[in-house]
């Protein structure tokens, strides 16, 4: 036993797990990077002569699939197993976009692309995070998980530039092609992962989850957090555009703080309460938003970038492991797809009456007011600790 311990790298639960590690994390990488190609779909569908509502509903259409897949992902995966689930996923989101290649033109074909990317996404997800818990052990855990669940988000570092090169040069059709190559390429390295046991699915059913009351306050700090990087994704844009800043000072920034972030500095919150350790990311997060509304040049807004990175890098891999607290890892999918669901609903959700509040106070106020709430979630949970200390 003693020599097999020694084999097993730290944080991993044999050896094998560590290479099974980093094949996953390609394969989260490659198939978000063919997700994130949509970026510039508005434009795409703008030179097909799509009218500017028709482009809203394809762009919002998205999130239904997302959301609903999400939430019953873990009911899936459960039934028919993490790793064919996340199959499944992948191949949908891949050639979600790729079918896109004969639809673009059509708002119907485009419509249906879109509905098999969103849920082709959701039902990846969720799963694929939870097969990469199953990988690991409590050692290292967050800061593990949390440089696995940033590789979803790293190629927004450079996704929109190499997304709008495409399509400038060589027009929709190659660009839909040469868009879905990482999904392809990701694909047959789902088959060289190691299968798991299935839950029962009365281990990880929903019901359990809402009768425990343990979800409660990590299901509000996804809404909140949500909500901020909802109103980001919506809005920082056009905000940059507004002020004559450039739009990758803000996003470039913002992603790379989250991977230098998790690649080595989550280690010396392992030990820390999972409240106080989400509080002070909802306060960075907020801090980061509301350098965003006052910046005026560049610097500020690429410092505000980072913030706002560094405080969804602080919450984000902690909230997922605080849902999973005490919850075996074969049976994770169900509380890791309620969370997904829950931020992905919150992301969505934020545009309407954000855009409202926006059309009449402006985008300072709006989003000093949306920041804001990082700083009550952080109380709530303070108050929180404090009680069960006590």
């Amino acid at each position: 036993m003693t020599g097999l311990a020694s084999l097993t790298p730290p944080g991993f639960v044999d050896e094998k797990a560590r290479s099974e590690f980093v094949r996953l994390a390609a394969i989260i990488f490659l198939t978000a990077m063919t997700n994130q190609q949509a970026v510039i779909l508005a434009v795409v569908w703008q030179e097909a002569g799509f009218s500017h509502a028709d482009i809203g509903v394809l762009l919002g259409v998205y999130g239904v699939p997302l959301v609903l897949a999400s939430l019953f992902s873990g009911a899936v995966a459960n039934r028919f197993g993490l790793l064919n689930t996340v199959r499944l996923g992948a191949i949908l989101t891949t050639f979600g976009l790729l079918s896109l290649y004969a639809t673009h033109a059509s708002f119907a074909g485009s419509f249906a692309s879109r509905i098999l990317q969103g849920a082709g996404f959701a039902l990846f997800h969720a799963p694929v995070m939870t097969y990469g818990t199953t990988r690991l052990t409590q050692d290292r855990f967050i800061q593990l998980f949390g440089l696995l669940s940033a590789m979803a988000p790293l190629p927004y570092a450079f996704g929109p530039v190499v997304a709008e090169y495409l399509f400038h040069t060589f027009g929709p059709h190659a660009f839909f092609l040469a868009g879905s190559v990482p999904g392809l390429v990701a694909l047959p390295l789902l088959w060289t992962l190691r299968p798991i046991e299935k839950a029962a699915p009365e281990v990880g059913g929903m019901r359990s989850l809402f009768a425990s009351g343990r979800i409660v306050l990590p299901m509000i700090a996804a809404c909140v957090f949500g909500a901020m990087f909802g109103f980001v994704s919506a809005f920082m844009a056009p905000v940059m555009l507004e002020r004559g800043l450039s739009i990758g000072g803000f996003f470039t920034s913002f992603t790379l703080s989250i991977f230098v972030v998790r690649l080595g500095l989550l280690g010396p919150l392992e030990t820390i309460d999972r409240r106080l350790v989400v509080a002070g990311g909802g306060i960075v997060l907020g801090l980061g938003l509301t350098l965003a509304a006052l910046a005026t040049n560049l610097p500020m807004a690429i410092a505000a970038g980072a913030v706002f990175g560094l405080g969804h890098s602080i919450g984000f891999p902690v909230l997922s492991a605080w849902i999973c607290d005490g919850v075996p890892p074969e049976a994770r999918a169900t509380p890791l797809a309620l969370f997904n669901a829950t931020f992905f609903a919150a992301i969505y959700l934020v545009a309407l009456p954000a855009s409202l509040a926006i059309a009449r106070f402006g985008y300072p106020p709006v989003m000093i007011a949306t920041a804001s709430t990082g700083l009550v979630l952080a109380v709530f949970l303070v108050v929180a600790w404090d009680r069960r200390m006590r």
